[in-house]
């Protein structure tokens, strides 16, 4: 059938053929099987669905208190009887070149305050780094932000101006850039 398809300048991927099998065949065969078979003949060459960790290029600050990378997640508390406790949200700041928790903090939401308390916080007790990495949630910029948000600037991100300590933000839906954080968990 998949010459066929193909002969014809037809599309000729597993869901056509299952499709094709169905409907002129009275023969049901799952897309993932279909699959399986055209790459076991060789007729296809299947692709990843995702990109090898081994592609990742790793990288790590020289020094301690060089670059301090700052994410925070979701988690749902339970009650000591196992039934569903209220959500927090867990934010915490890593030194990037040791890979040392420095802060780790549940609060119900994490807001800019949030943020720039824990921030400072963090500050009194280690020193203050060169840099920070965090990703681009509003919490920690707003140079993404939508129309009329442009040009502002977070409290996170007037503090770091006004200690001169470097900001940056991951690309835009690139997770692994800041995957330290929520990895070491």
């Amino acid at each position: 059938m998949r010459k066929k398809l193909t002969d014809a300048g037809l599309d000729a991927g597993a869901e056509t053929i299952a499709w094709h099998l169905a409907h002129h065949h009275q023969t049901r065969v799952a897309r993932a099987t279909i699959h399986r078979v055209l790459a076991r003949e060789g007729v296809i060459t299947p692709a990843p669905a995702k990109r090898p960790k081994s592609s990742y290029i790793r990288f790590a600050a020289a020094q301690p208190n060089e670059t301090w990378q700052s994410d925070f997640t979701h988690y749902r508390l339970t009650h000591p009887d196992g039934t569903p406790g209220p959500d927090v949200e867990i934010i915490t700041w890593l030194d990037d070149h040791s890979r040392y928790a420095l802060h780790v903090s549940a609060h119900p939401a994490i807001t800019a305050d949030i943020v720039l308390q824990t921030f400072r916080h963090t500050c009194q007790q280690h020193g203050y780094p060169a840099s920070t990495l965090t990703d681009n949630g509003m919490v920690y910029t707003v140079r993404l932000a939508g129309h009329g948000r442009q040009g502002g600037r977070t409290k996170l991100e007037k503090e770091l101006a006004r200690l001169g300590i470097t900001q940056k933000n991951g690309r835009p839906h690139r997770p692994t850039t800041q995957g330290k954080v929520c990895e070491d968990w």
